[in-house]
Parts: C-alpha cells; structure tokens; sequence
C-alpha cells in the first residue's frame, strides 16, 4: 500500500491551524474549516483503505466517523470548545489509520478457485461495507454519482455465492473492486470542484468585510497609502480562484491588519461570518420557517449596516439578537 503523502499534509495542515501558525488567517475566522480538514482527511483516508483492510483499521475508521459527526454537532451548536476536542480526537484516529496502512502487508492475497464459501462471503461483507461509507460521503457531498450498477454487481454476487459458483463469484467480486476504484476516482473530482466553489463562497463573503474595513478606514482618517494597500489586496483576493490562492491572500490582508493595527473590529466581522453561513445553512432546511428566515435575514443587513457606518455597539447588540433567533429556528425543527 502507498505512502498516505496527502495525509501527512493534512496532518502538518491540522497541526499548524492549533498551533497558531494560520490561526488569525481562517481558523478564527472561519471554525468550520476544522470540519472541512477533517472530512477531507476522512475521505483522503477512505480512499487510500483496501477492501481487504483488516478488522482493526475498519473499526478505526468508524470510531473516526463518530468524532467527525460529534465535531459536525458540536459546531452546528456553536460550541467550538467541544468541536476542537472532537478534531482532535478524529485526527489522533486518522493518524493511528495512517500507521497501521503504511506498516502493514503490501502484498496482494490471491484468491483462489478453491476458497471456502465464507472467504468470498466475508470479502464482499467488505466490499458492502466500503460502498456504504462511499455513499454517505457521496450524500454528504450532494455528488450526483449513480450507484446502481455497482448495486446489481453485488446482487449477482450474493447468488453465485449461494449457488457455489466460487469462481465466477471471485471474478464478480474482482469487478466491484474496479467499479469501486472508478466510482472513488469521480467522487474526487467532483468533491475537488466543490471545494473550490466553497473557498470561493468564503472569499466573496471575505470581500463584503473587506469592503466594510476601507469605508472605515477612509471614515478615521487611515493613510491613502494603507488604503491602497487594502485596495490592491481586495483585487488580488477577488481574481483568486483555487482555495490555496484565497487562503495566501486573506493571509497578506491579516497581515497589512496587524501591520496598521487595524483588526480592532475583527472579532465582531468574525462573528458576522459564522452567522451568515449559519442562516445559509438553515436556508437549505426545508422544515425551516421561512418568514423566520426573511426576519434573520433583514436583521443581518441591519448588522452590516451598522458596521458600515462603524456603529459598532449598535451591531453587536443586534447580532446578540440574531443569535438567539437562530437558535430558536434550530430548536423548531
């Protein structure tokens, strides 16, 4: 089995956001982003986990799967204390994943003819189990990926077994792991084109808070040459197109903050954040009321109002407000 190396740098990723190294550039910001990591590193694992895995590695994965859906809750509760203990957990699991692949038996076992009829019996156990974690994250992702071929391959599969075919049963089996193989290559692709879509929802919201920072920054006062500076980042920022683009360049915007000392607001624009991708994720829900939702969103605007003329009391009383409507539309549905 190969080297996880896309793990690893999620590993060092995951490591350095803790520590503090890019913690002012998305983590604080954006707490969300410790979910993002994870579940892609839950799925960079996934892929690289062999239908012969052994027993111990699977009931690791699922163990992980349990800390990612705690993170998942804690989050959606705003509970970030909770969240960073979940991520933490899941990324010790991923990282004993890591090591129980890379040290075990690369050798292909070859299946023979004369197997026992509970050795094809237990490989397409597996092989099951592996397609129901591929359709979780295919479901996760909304990936429009068509199942049903590989569904009918195990039907087939499951009577040849009951009928003592061992060796057409095995050649079956072989051809779930292929189909397998091609079905994980397309959730990739269409999961790597999702990523980029959300980076670049991040940076248009990104935006809107830069937007607010200029005005304000005109308004006190602020040097054209700090404005300037602000000006000609936002572009950069605006023709970004990949996430490791936006990320180096809200990283050069947090940097010209701090150099002027102007992250007074920060925390306040952060919140602004994490709110509006809550009431973005509760748009989706169907059961959601929707005057309630017209109401949240109408008090939003006022907020950034607010922070555009630099009333900042003002907002942060009405974002205490927004919070606890939103609270109140989780708890009806």
């Amino acid at each position: 089995m190969k080297t996880i190396t896309t793990f690893a740098i999620l590993i060092l990723i995951a490591s350095m956001i803790l520590g503090g190294m890019t913690s002012n550039v998305y983590a604080q910001e954006d707490p969300t982003i410790l979910l993002k990591i994870t579940k892609h590193t839950q799925e960079q694992i996934y892929s690289q986990i062999s239908t012969d895995a052994s027993d111990k590695v699977n009931r690791l994965y699922e163990e992980a799967t349990q800390k990612v859906n705690a993170l998942e809750e804690a989050l959606r509760s705003d509970d970030i204390s909770s969240a960073k203990k979940y991520f933490l957990s899941a990324m010790k699991i991923f990282t004993e994943i890591s090591k129980q692949l890379t040290t075990s038996d690369t050798t292909h076992q070859v299946e023979t003819i004369s197997v026992r009829i509970d050795v094809p019996s237990n490989i397409l156990q597996r092989l099951q189990g592996h397609v129901n974690n591929l359709k979780i994250i295919t479901e996760r992702h909304n990936a429009l990926i068509d199942f049903s071929e590989l569904d009918e391959l195990f039907t087939k599969a499951k009577q040849q077994i009951s009928d003592h075919q061992f060796s057409s049963a095995l050649e079956t089996l072989h051809e779930i792991k292929e189909t397998i193989t091609e079905i994980k290559k397309e959730l990739r692709e269409k999961t790597s084109k999702q990523e980029s879509y959300r980076a670049k929802e991040y940076a248009n919201r990104y935006l809107e808070q830069l937007d607010r920072l200029i005005e304000n920054a005109k308004q006190h006062g602020v040097s054209d040459k700090i404005i300037k500076e602000l000006e000609t980042a936002k572009k950069n920022l605006s023709l970004a197109d990949n996430p490791s683009e936006i990320i180096e360049e809200i990283r050069k915007i947090k940097s010209i903050k701090d150099q002027f000392e102007l992250t007074k607001n920060d925390k306040l624009e952060s919140r602004v954040l994490q709110i509006e991708k809550t009431l973005s994720r509760l748009s989706q829900v169907d059961r959601a009321d929707q005057n309630d939702l017209a109401d949240a969103r109408d008090l939003l605007q006022s907020i950034k109002h607010h922070l555009n003329k630099g009333e900042f009391d003002a907002a942060k009383e009405l974002l205490r407000n927004l919070k606890n409507q939103l609270q109140e539309i989780k708890n009806s549905l």
